[in-house]
């Protein structure tokens, strides 16, 4: 018995480090995200003086021009006037944390994307905002409108003089950071999650392996970037976590993974292309002299590539990834359902 979704497993090309992939898949998500922005900057208004839209737009020249000090004082006329409406405030707020930011004003970057989630948090485009201005992403549409109401952001000031702005996904955090990496470079509209694997896996030189019925899609973009940062960052939006354990790198839901466990057996290598899973697993724990006993009804075929991977490790991914338990009694390996044999 086998997962009906295929299992993806990717292990590092040698000699290959990618280190950033274009725009893809871009189109009506692209002009919905567009058209979010521009809701913020045509919204109608009147005014005396400097109407709250035309600051905007100033503010929006200034900063194209590097001029980060003067597009603060625009967006923060904004943020205070009682003429502007909702949205412009809104913008203004989190496009005043962005040029505190690029000031090197940590404090007051934190203080304004702090009190543009305070005050418009509950809107649903405003969120997404202030999301992408964090520099995290943002799942699909669909995924959007199930979870955004329970994304939170907060300041964690443990450090006064460096605030750090984190966003809260459901689900809780991936856990691969403190994050130092290789670099990547990324602009993503849209794109599919399950394409970005193999970017992964060769920047890392790590083995990828994916749960079965793993998939969405993601808007993200960064520049130098550390990969597990990255990695985190497309992940959490989407319900997902990873863990490194060795040098396999399982992504999958957190009730997916299972308890760590130890590895000692020596190491292989695996190539199998829809392969017949008991021989797959035969072969596999032959490397460690042990026989296997299939319970009834396992069946199926693999497809699983695996690099320098001790051989207890990938006899319990290929378990596990087909959902099936097993545990070693002597020299033999049982393997089963759940319910019939307890996992180790």
């Amino acid at each position: 018995m086998t997962s009906a979704d295929p299992t993806l497993t990717l292990a590092p090309r040698a000699g290959r480090i990618v280190s950033s992939v274009g725009p893809t898949a871009r189109g009506r998500r692209a002009m919905r995200i567009r058209g979010w922005i521009t809701a913020f900057v045509l919204a109608a208004v009147t005014a005396s003086g400097e109407e709250p839209g035309d600051a905007l737009a100033r503010g929006k020249l200034e900063s194209d021009l590097g001029h980060a000090a003067a597009a603060a004082e625009a967006f923060a006329a904004v943020a205070r006037s009682d003429e502007a409406t909702p949205q412009q405030r809104a913008e203004a707020l989190v496009r005043l944390g962005v040029a505190r930011r690029d000031l090197g004003d940590a404090v007051g970057s934190a203080a304004a994307f702090e009190e543009a989630y305070r005050r418009h948090g509950k809107d649903k485009q405003a969120l997404a905002f202030l999301v992408l201005a964090l520099g995290r992403a943002l799942p699909s549409d669909e995924r959007w409108d199930e979870t955004w109401s329970k994304v939170a952001v907060d300041v964690d000031r443990r450090v006064p003089e460096r605030p750090e702005v984190r966003v809260f996904w459901p689900g809780g955090p991936v856990g691969l950071c403190p994050c130092s990496g290789t670099l990547v470079s990324l602009d993503l509209m849209d794109g599919e999650l399950q394409d970005l694997f193999r970017l992964f896996a060769d920047v890392s030189g790590l083995n990828v392996v994916v749960q079965p019925g793993v998939h969405g899609r993601v808007t993200y973009r960064a520049n130098g970037v550390p990969w597990d940062e990255t990695l985190e960052r497309m992940l959490a939006p989407n319900g997902y976590v990873a863990r490194l354990e060795g040098r396999v790198l399982w992504i999958g839901p957190p009730g997916a993974l299972g308890e760590r466990h130890v590895f000692r057996g020596a190491p292989l290598n695996l190539d199998y292309h829809d392969k017949d899973l008991i021989e797959a697993l035969s072969e596999v724990a032959a490397n460690g002299g042990a026989s296997v006993e299939v319970a009834e009804g396992v069946a199926g075929h693999v497809t699983f590539k695996l690099a320098d991977v001790p051989w207890d490790q990938a006899f319990d991914l290929l378990a596990r990834v087909n959902g099936l338990a097993w545990k070693l009694e002597g020299d033999v390996i049982h393997v089963g359902l759940p319910k019939r044999a307890q996992v180790r």
